[in-house]
């Protein structure tokens, strides 16, 4: 059993729509332009039982996003002539807004890396009248074969029967498509929502190829390969360009918990720790919610947030996960960025032309640490949708306790214990968690 050494900073949560203490969520209201919520900066104020919307805006002079009464925060953002007003105070609590975060992964560029759907849906074998796994080959996208085989997905699916059965994750990305066969009957479509657009259609936009446009579509794909019977609450925050806001992004998260994802997928990260989005982590954790966030594809130990966090010993990081990068022979992707010893990484899995569905009803191979952390979302759905033999308190560990060796016979020794501690083994850590 490893132990790391872990501490974090105080935060709680956050949400587009007003919070009552009971923390009722809801999708923010129409507000006419989709760029009525977009502030170039943020900052967090705390707060009284007492305080109300119209009580915050008078005394700061900027505009209330979120309301957290229960957790003693409110989230504002300001523009133009009120951040000159919050600077002037020399208010330091003031952090950068807009396009903060940026999703990670680019569409692999090789011949055969998109092609048309062949039909059926991921969960089509749900019932038992197909086997997903036929001679060794996963049947609906075997390009993914041995992928699936390193990280040892037949022997965990065939220990973990129910599927992930109803395990609510959340991707909160670029959204999703919401039309590809892939996802039919496996999206909440009645809780869905867009951060971007402001509505409740969290459609991918944009052109296959082009800009983060299938990311989205690739991550919940993905998740839906390793737990088949999952459900996906897609929620997008991410623009074509694949940037997003820290308010969009803290909001989902804190959207995600209300609906009662027991996973929140975060393919996603920013240069800067974000103070408000930590908040919503918390929150997260404070409810038993996984987060599990891709390291970032600068291939340099510049871990971006909030993975860079995950490793951290006490409340949200009991309930986070960093994932990192590694190719088919369990070597470190070119790309992908790795830990430092105050800050480690914590797990790895496979990042490289991982199959998935695309919009427009194709296929595309996807390359980052954003492929990565969708199938540690996985493993976990598949653990969910099982009766447990240890606490969920304890599944953060067991998951990097079950992980495969990568620094032996002298792998990975430039990076030894900087790649966490192992490559994913979902087999070992079903083992591990869930009553047989």
């Amino acid at each position: 059993m490893s132990v790391r050494p872990k501490m974090i900073a105080a935060l709680s949560t956050l949400a587009i729509s007003v919070l009552s203490a009971c923390n009722t969520v809801a999708p923010p209201a129409a507000q006419g332009r989709a760029d009525s919520l977009e502030y170039d900066y943020a900052m967090n104020v705390d707060i009284t039982a007492s305080d109300t919307k119209a009580s915050l805006e008078s005394k700061y002079g900027g505009n209330v996003v979120i309301l957290e009464s229960a957790m003693g925060y409110a989230v504002m953002g300001f523009d133009g002539a009120q951040v000159e007003k919050q600077a002037l105070a020399g208010n330091v609590r003031l952090e950068r807004n807009k396009g903060a975060f940026l999703g990670g992964g680019q569409m692999a560029k090789m011949n055969g890396s998109m092609s048309s759907w062949a039909g059926g849906s991921m969960s089509s074998w749900a019932g038992g009248s197909m086997s997903s796994w036929a001679g060794g080959n996963y049947t609906f996208i075997p390009q993914n074969s041995l992928t699936w085989r390193q990280i040892r997905l037949e022997q965990g699916q065939r220990i973990a029967t129910n599927l992930g059965n109803g395990v609510k994750v959340a991707i909160i990305d670029t959204g999703i498509d919401l039309k590809h066969p892939a996802f039919a009957g496996a999206i909440l479509e009645t809780e869905m929502w867009d951060f971007v657009g402001n509505d409740a259609t969290p459609q991918e936009e944009g052109t296959l190829g082009f800009g983060a446009y299938g990311h989205g579509t690739n991550i919940a794909g993905i998740v839906l390969q390793i737990a088949p019977r999952a459900k996906i609450l897609p929620l997008r925050v991410l623009g074509t360009d694949g940037s997003g806001d820290v308010t969009k992004v803290a909001a989902a998260i804190n959207y995600a918990v209300g609906k009662g994802a027991q996973i929140i997928n975060l393919s996603l990260g920013s240069d800067g720790e974000s103070l408000t989005v930590q908040k919503a982590i918390d929150l997260a954790a404070s409810k038993g919610v996984f987060v599990i966030a891709s390291s970032g594809n600068t291939g340099n130990q510049k871990v971006t947030f909030p993975a860079s966090v995950a490793f951290e010993d006490e409340k949200s990081g009991l309930y986070s996960l960093s994932v990192g990068s590694v190719d088919r022979y369990d070597y470190k992707s070119s790309f992908s960025t790795y830990g430092t010893e105050k800050r480690p990484l914590e797990i790895v899995a496979p990042g490289e032309s991982v199959y998935a569905p695309a919009p427009d009803n194709r296929m595309a191979a996807w390359s980052g640490t954003s492929m990565a952390a969708p199938m540690v979302s996985g493993a976990l759905a598949l653990a969910l949708g099982q009766p447990l033999k240890v606490s969920k308190l304890d599944m953060e560990e067991k998951i990097r306790d079950a992980a495969s060796d990568i620094y032996n016979n002298g792998m990975n020794q430039a990076y030894k214990d900087m790649l966490g501690e192992g490559r994913l083994n979902i087999e070992q850590f079903l083992i591990d968690t869930i009553s047989r």
